[in-house]
């Protein structure tokens, strides 16, 4: 295997930013016989060209344009390293990137992340929104720690561990001809337009399988990327919804919507927070699933794992969202 000099490295890029050993040498402050020594040398060890050189600068070989792109991965990853342990040596512990769906940000998960960094104020968090396939994916492949997704969808090869149950409810704008039951059956709603989520989020996969095992589909007349957009649809007449309790009970004002309580089992949904493998975890991270899942001191704040949502009380007619 060769040994590949950082110095060296970052010369080469510089040549070609520059299109000069020259400017290069001037850039980097020093001899230009330095930079073409070491860049021969380099070219030496690979038995291989990276430069051709002529009277108006230079051009990159094949072999050059890979190594531009090796070199400069190497660079940002250098450049990241520096600035994480920069980082611990100015008293930050840790980064965790944490990967969550919309029901876990627009319900308890932005106060628990309050509660552990008001404990842990040397710790950062980088939460990042998404659908939960994407989440499942995007911790599998190592662009996040954790992942918090619905517990109906797949994660093959990731470590599951329980976070919380949340309850779904039916949504209708008021005046619709089901607002006047307590509660509905899943199967008495596929009459009826739908307002969504985008494809592929927890509950649309729910609503979807769940009309699949009934002999029948969703009848989708629009999909939204938020809650919010998806209850001021649902006000405006243009269909019905699915959506968390806790999310709706978070945006109540006086509004045009009636919530009914969903009758089929499922409206009991796990979600879970994934991960590759707990023992290579860092601290930072252990601990906040170890925070995340600990049992909650307020049992209306959220249906913690193992808990049941049973017995929550009946929505009444839920109130307006606010003004954009």
């Amino acid at each position: 295997m060769h040994r590949y000099d950082l110095v060296t490295l970052e010369l080469f890029i510089a040549v070609v930013e520059e299109q000069s050993i020259a400017a290069a040498a001037e850039r980097a402050h020093i001899a230009a016989s330095a930079i073409s020594r070491r860049i021969s040398e380099l070219e030496a060890m690979l038995g291989t060209e990276l430069l051709v050189r002529h009277s108006k600068g230079i051009d990159l070989t094949e072999a050059g344009t890979a190594l531009l792109h090796h070199a400069r991965t190497i660079q940002g990853s250098v450049a990241v390293m520096d600035a994480e342990l920069r980082d611990f040596a100015s008293g930050l512990r840790g980064l965790i990137r944490v990967s969550a769906n919309k029901s876990a940000i627009m319900e308890s998960l932005p106060m628990e992340l309050a509660g552990f960094l008001a404990l842990h104020p040397l710790i950062r968090i980088d939460l990042e929104e998404g659908i939960s396939p994407d989440i499942v994916q995007r911790v599998a492949s190592n662009q996040a720690d954790l992942g918090i997704f619905g517990g109906n969808i797949p994660a093959p090869g990731l470590q599951i561990v329980p976070y919380r149950h949340d309850e779904l409810v039916v949504v209708l704008p008021r005046g619709h001809v089901l607002s006047g039951r307590a509660s509905v059956a899943f199967a008495d709603l596929l009459d009826h337009d739908f307002v969504c989520l985008e494809r592929g989020s927890s509950i649309e996969t729910l609503c979807r399988r769940a009309a699949e095992d009934l002999g029948s589909e969703v009848r989708v007349r629009v999909r939204v990327g938020s809650f919010e957009g998806q209850l001021r649809i649902i006000e405006n007449g243009l269909g019905i919804g699915i959506v968390p309790r806790q999310v709706l009970e978070g945006q109540m004002r006086e509004t045009g919507l009636t919530a009914l309580a969903l009758k089929d089992p499922w409206r009991l949904r796990p979600l879970h927070i994934g991960l590759r493998d707990h023992a290579s975890l860092s601290r930072p991270a252990r601990r906040l699933i170890a925070y995340l899942t600990q049992p909650s001191p307020n049992a209306t704040a959220a249906c913690r794992t193992g808990a049941s949502c049973e017995g929550a009380p009946s929505l009444p007619s839920v109130p307006q969202l606010p003004s954009d």
